[in-house]
């Protein structure tokens, strides 16, 4: 058994719900606070911006966190964590960066149930692929596979499947398993 049930999944989807939802593909262009919401469509976070997380974002499509964005959780989380949820393909790149809320305890875990690379809508895709420079963050994807490759080093990771590239590592940070999500 996985450690998210199908169960803790479809409650997170109901708590992003509680803010609202954004219909279509959805930019964020600058420093930005969103959540909870449900966005239906793609999520892109580009160039080194910080998005901050006030309670949980679902995607029904794909993310895209790259060149140096940074994804945390808003302070008000205190020593509990968060997540973003996808329902697609998750690709996180060069220099994206992650954080809590800033209190020991508190981290942030993007998970996807995509079962990618196994769907034929995958197009070669993985459920996460994860490259250049990532950092301080849970990954899930625990009915498909994560790629990490090109010094990527993420606090802990859940798949079907893990591919380890080029100076990939998993830094194990004790007390992970009671990890209190909100």
């Amino acid at each position: 058994d996985f450690p998210v049930s199908d169960g803790m999944i479809s409650q997170w989807k109901s708590d992003a719900l509680v803010g609202g939802v954004i219909d279509g593909n959805y930019t964020i262009s600058s420093d930005s606070f969103i959540g909870p919401r449900k966005i239906n469509g793609n999520l892109i976070v580009n160039n080194n911006i910080t998005v901050t997380l006030n309670g949980t974002l679902w995607v029904t499509g794909n993310i895209s966190i790259n060149n140096g964005a940074n994804i945390k959780l808003a302070s008000s989380y205190g020593t509990n964590s968060g997540l973003l949820l996808s329902d697609g393909h998750v690709s996180v790149s060069n220099g994206a960066n992650f954080a809590g809320s800033g209190q020991a305890g508190s981290s942030l875990m993007v998970l996807t149930t995509s079962d990618c690379p196994l769907s034929l809508s995958c197009n070669g895709n993985y459920a996460m692929d994860v490259s250049n420079n990532v950092g301080a963050v849970i990954l899930n994807a625990q009915k498909g596979t994560i790629n990490m490759h090109n010094n990527v080093g993420v606090n802990a990771a859940t798949a079907n499947t893990i591919n380890f590239d080029n100076n990939s590592v998993i830094n194990y940070v004790s007390g992970l398993t009671d990890v209190n999500f909100t």
